[in-house]
Protein backbone atom coordinates (compact mmCIF):
# COMPACT_ATOMS: atom_id res chain seq x y z
CA UNK A 1 0.00 0.00 0.00
CA UNK A 2 2.76 2.20 0.66
CA UNK A 3 4.01 1.65 -2.72
CA UNK A 4 0.53 2.32 -4.19
CA UNK A 5 0.67 5.72 -2.10
CA UNK A 6 3.66 6.73 -3.11
CA UNK A 7 3.14 6.28 -6.84
CA UNK A 8 -0.07 8.29 -6.66
CA UNK A 9 1.51 11.41 -4.64
CA UNK A 10 4.10 11.20 -7.06
CA UNK A 11 1.72 11.47 -9.74
CA UNK A 12 -0.44 14.37 -8.76
CA UNK A 13 3.08 15.97 -7.79
CA UNK A 14 4.55 15.48 -11.28
CA UNK A 15 1.07 16.30 -12.95
CA UNK A 16 0.73 19.57 -10.96
CA UNK A 17 4.82 20.47 -12.26
CA UNK A 18 3.90 19.62 -15.68
CA UNK A 19 0.74 21.96 -15.77
CA UNK A 20 2.56 24.56 -14.26
CA UNK A 21 5.04 24.77 -17.72
CA UNK A 22 1.98 24.09 -20.00
CA UNK A 23 1.00 27.85 -18.17
CA UNK A 24 4.34 29.02 -18.69
CA UNK A 25 4.38 28.51 -22.00
CA UNK A 26 1.53 30.15 -23.02
CA UNK A 27 -2.35 29.22 -23.87
CA UNK A 28 -1.74 27.36 -27.27
CA UNK A 29 -2.54 24.12 -28.37
CA UNK A 30 -0.22 21.27 -29.47
CA UNK A 31 -0.78 22.23 -33.07
CA UNK A 32 0.86 26.39 -32.38
CA UNK A 33 3.87 24.89 -30.48
CA UNK A 34 6.84 25.69 -31.86
CA UNK A 35 9.48 22.90 -32.89
CA UNK A 36 11.47 23.70 -29.65
CA UNK A 37 8.23 23.90 -27.50
CA UNK A 38 7.03 20.69 -28.88
CA UNK A 39 9.96 18.94 -27.85
CA UNK A 40 9.67 20.51 -24.31
CA UNK A 41 6.31 18.89 -24.15
CA UNK A 42 7.78 15.69 -25.21
CA UNK A 43 10.62 15.96 -22.72
CA UNK A 44 8.23 16.80 -20.02
CA UNK A 45 6.00 13.86 -20.50
CA UNK A 46 8.50 11.47 -20.45
CA UNK A 47 10.55 12.46 -17.54
CA UNK A 48 6.97 12.87 -15.60
CA UNK A 49 5.95 9.20 -17.22
CA UNK A 50 9.39 7.31 -16.05
CA UNK A 51 8.93 9.06 -12.75
CA UNK A 52 5.42 7.75 -12.43
CA UNK A 53 6.11 4.02 -13.74
CA UNK A 54 9.62 3.75 -11.82
CA UNK A 55 9.79 4.14 -7.96
CA UNK A 56 13.05 3.87 -8.27
CA UNK A 57 13.28 7.39 -9.54
CA UNK A 58 12.94 9.83 -6.59
CA UNK A 59 10.36 12.74 -7.17
CA UNK A 60 12.72 14.97 -6.61
CA UNK A 61 14.88 14.30 -9.97
CA UNK A 62 11.49 14.38 -11.91
CA UNK A 63 10.57 17.69 -10.20
CA UNK A 64 14.15 19.43 -11.27
CA UNK A 65 14.40 18.48 -14.01
CA UNK A 66 10.69 19.69 -14.80
CA UNK A 67 11.67 22.71 -13.15
CA UNK A 68 15.37 22.84 -15.58
CA UNK A 69 12.99 22.18 -18.70
CA UNK A 70 10.88 25.17 -17.50
CA UNK A 71 13.56 27.62 -17.07
CA UNK A 72 15.07 26.48 -20.54
CA UNK A 73 11.75 26.90 -22.38
CA UNK A 74 11.04 30.69 -20.74
CA UNK A 75 15.18 31.38 -21.50
CA UNK A 76 14.38 29.98 -25.18
CA UNK A 77 11.09 31.73 -25.91
CA UNK A 78 12.57 35.23 -24.04
CA UNK A 79 15.82 35.63 -26.40
CA UNK A 80 13.49 34.53 -29.70
CA UNK A 81 11.33 37.66 -28.86
CA UNK A 82 14.18 39.62 -28.07
CA UNK A 83 16.38 38.15 -31.23
CA UNK A 84 14.86 37.42 -34.32
CA UNK A 85 17.58 35.25 -35.65
CA UNK A 86 17.00 33.13 -32.24
CA UNK A 87 13.31 32.88 -33.00
CA UNK A 88 13.74 32.06 -37.07
CA UNK A 89 16.41 28.86 -35.88
CA UNK A 90 13.87 27.88 -33.18
CA UNK A 91 11.03 28.05 -35.26
CA UNK A 92 10.52 27.58 -39.46
CA UNK A 93 9.16 30.60 -41.18
CA UNK A 94 5.84 31.16 -42.94
CA UNK A 95 6.02 29.62 -46.51
CA UNK A 96 3.97 30.26 -49.81
CA UNK A 97 2.00 27.19 -51.94
CA UNK A 98 -0.28 28.85 -53.96
CA UNK A 99 0.44 32.47 -55.82
CA UNK A 100 -1.89 33.44 -58.19
CA UNK A 101 -3.79 30.51 -58.87
CA UNK A 102 -0.49 28.46 -58.88
CA UNK A 103 0.99 25.81 -56.81
CA UNK A 104 4.62 26.28 -56.26
CA UNK A 105 6.12 23.05 -56.27
CA UNK A 106 9.35 24.31 -55.00
CA UNK A 107 7.85 25.23 -51.81
CA UNK A 108 5.67 22.21 -51.05
CA UNK A 109 8.84 20.19 -51.47
CA UNK A 110 10.30 22.60 -48.89
CA UNK A 111 7.31 22.18 -46.12
CA UNK A 112 7.11 18.63 -47.12
CA UNK A 113 3.28 18.80 -47.74
CA UNK A 114 2.16 16.58 -50.78
CA UNK A 115 0.36 17.67 -53.33
CA UNK A 116 -2.77 15.68 -52.11
CA UNK A 117 -3.03 17.23 -48.46
CA UNK A 118 -2.36 21.25 -49.67
CA UNK A 119 -5.36 20.50 -51.78
CA UNK A 120 -7.52 18.90 -48.70
CA UNK A 121 -6.48 21.85 -46.45
CA UNK A 122 -7.80 23.85 -49.24
CA UNK A 123 -10.81 22.52 -49.28
CA UNK A 124 -11.32 23.09 -45.37
CA UNK A 125 -11.09 26.59 -46.64
CA UNK A 126 -13.69 26.30 -48.80
CA UNK A 127 -11.83 26.42 -51.87
CA UNK A 128 -12.38 23.78 -54.52
CA UNK A 129 -10.59 26.03 -57.24
CA UNK A 130 -7.33 26.54 -57.08
CA UNK A 131 -7.54 29.03 -59.32
CA UNK A 132 -9.56 31.61 -57.07
CA UNK A 133 -6.35 31.73 -54.87
CA UNK A 134 -4.59 34.87 -54.76
CA UNK A 135 -2.09 33.77 -51.81
CA UNK A 136 -1.91 30.46 -49.53
CA UNK A 137 0.85 30.45 -47.12
CA UNK A 138 1.81 27.49 -44.45
CA UNK A 139 2.29 28.79 -41.27
CA UNK A 140 4.88 27.71 -38.57
CA UNK A 141 2.16 25.70 -36.97
CA UNK A 142 0.93 23.65 -39.78
CA UNK A 143 -2.19 25.53 -40.72
CA UNK A 144 -2.72 27.00 -44.42
CA UNK A 145 -3.99 30.65 -44.21
CA UNK A 146 -5.67 31.27 -47.45
CA UNK A 147 -7.04 34.76 -49.70
CA UNK A 148 -8.82 34.37 -52.13
CA UNK A 149 -8.93 36.55 -55.19
CA UNK A 150 -10.61 39.66 -54.88
CA UNK A 151 -13.89 39.13 -57.33
CA UNK A 152 -14.34 35.83 -55.25
CA UNK A 153 -14.26 37.44 -51.64
CA UNK A 154 -17.67 37.74 -49.91
CA UNK A 155 -19.52 41.17 -50.51
CA UNK A 156 -19.35 43.26 -47.55
CA UNK A 157 -22.21 45.71 -45.76
CA UNK A 158 -19.44 48.71 -46.41
CA UNK A 159 -18.33 47.23 -50.20
CA UNK A 160 -22.56 48.02 -50.68
CA UNK A 161 -22.15 50.97 -48.48
CA UNK A 162 -24.94 49.77 -46.06
CA UNK A 163 -25.22 50.82 -42.47
CA UNK A 164 -26.24 47.86 -39.99
CA UNK A 165 -26.57 47.76 -36.31
CA UNK A 166 -23.59 46.64 -34.12
CA UNK A 167 -23.22 42.82 -33.44
CA UNK A 168 -25.54 41.20 -30.98
CA UNK A 169 -23.35 39.57 -27.92
CA UNK A 170 -25.32 37.25 -25.54
CA UNK A 171 -23.96 36.60 -22.18
CA UNK A 172 -25.30 33.93 -19.79
CA UNK A 173 -27.00 35.16 -17.12
CA UNK A 174 -28.62 31.79 -15.67
CA UNK A 175 -26.47 28.54 -16.17
CA UNK A 176 -28.82 25.08 -14.96
CA UNK A 177 -30.79 27.15 -12.41
CA UNK A 178 -27.83 29.25 -10.98
CA UNK A 179 -27.90 33.25 -11.23
CA UNK A 180 -24.29 34.51 -12.14
CA UNK A 181 -24.43 37.32 -10.31
CA UNK A 182 -20.75 38.55 -10.72
CA UNK A 183 -21.88 38.55 -15.02
CA UNK A 184 -24.44 40.77 -14.11
CA UNK A 185 -22.15 43.24 -11.87
CA UNK A 186 -19.55 43.35 -15.42
CA UNK A 187 -23.04 44.12 -18.02
CA UNK A 188 -23.51 47.27 -14.87
CA UNK A 189 -25.81 46.02 -12.77
CA UNK A 190 -26.05 47.18 -9.08
CA UNK A 191 -26.18 44.39 -5.94
CA UNK A 192 -29.48 46.37 -5.99
CA UNK A 193 -30.36 45.89 -9.34
CA UNK A 194 -29.32 41.84 -8.96
CA UNK A 195 -31.62 41.29 -6.11
CA UNK A 196 -34.50 43.05 -7.60
CA UNK A 197 -33.93 40.53 -11.02
CA UNK A 198 -33.68 37.19 -8.54
CA UNK A 199 -37.02 38.67 -6.57
CA UNK A 200 -38.59 39.14 -9.78
CA UNK A 201 -37.90 35.74 -11.72
CA UNK A 202 -37.26 34.06 -8.42
CA UNK A 203 -40.23 31.20 -9.42
CA UNK A 204 -38.74 30.82 -13.07
CA UNK A 205 -35.11 30.53 -12.06
CA UNK A 206 -34.67 26.79 -11.12
CA UNK A 207 -36.39 26.01 -14.06
CA UNK A 208 -33.92 27.37 -16.25
CA UNK A 209 -31.40 25.39 -18.17
CA UNK A 210 -29.80 28.34 -19.72
CA UNK A 211 -30.52 32.20 -20.05
CA UNK A 212 -28.57 34.72 -22.07
CA UNK A 213 -29.15 38.88 -22.37
CA UNK A 214 -27.76 41.23 -24.40
CA UNK A 215 -26.71 44.73 -24.04
CA UNK A 216 -30.18 46.17 -23.80
CA UNK A 217 -31.10 43.55 -21.17
CA UNK A 218 -32.90 41.53 -23.64
CA UNK A 219 -33.31 37.97 -22.03
CA UNK A 220 -33.70 34.83 -24.21
CA UNK A 221 -34.58 32.16 -22.04
CA UNK A 222 -34.34 27.86 -22.42
CA UNK A 223 -36.17 26.14 -20.11
CA UNK A 224 -34.91 22.77 -18.58
CA UNK A 225 -37.67 20.57 -20.03
CA UNK A 226 -37.43 21.90 -23.61
CA UNK A 227 -37.70 18.73 -25.83
CA UNK A 228 -36.77 17.98 -29.63
CA UNK A 229 -39.53 18.39 -32.13
CA UNK A 230 -38.85 15.46 -34.64
CA UNK A 231 -39.03 17.32 -37.55
CA UNK A 232 -35.80 15.98 -38.51
CA UNK A 233 -36.10 12.20 -39.25
CA UNK A 234 -32.78 9.64 -39.27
Amino acid sequence: METLGGTAFHAIVSMAAMLLIWLIMGKRQIGELSPFDFAVSITAGTVVGAGIADPRIELSRTIVALVVLGILQVGISWLGIKFRKVHRYISSEPTVLVENGQIIKANLAKVRVPVEILLQMLREKDVFDVTEVEVAIFEPHGKLSVLKKAEYLPVTPQQLQLTVGANRILVPIILEGELQSELLKKMGFSLQEIDDFRQKYRDRIDDVFIAFMDKQHNLHITEDNIQENNVFFH
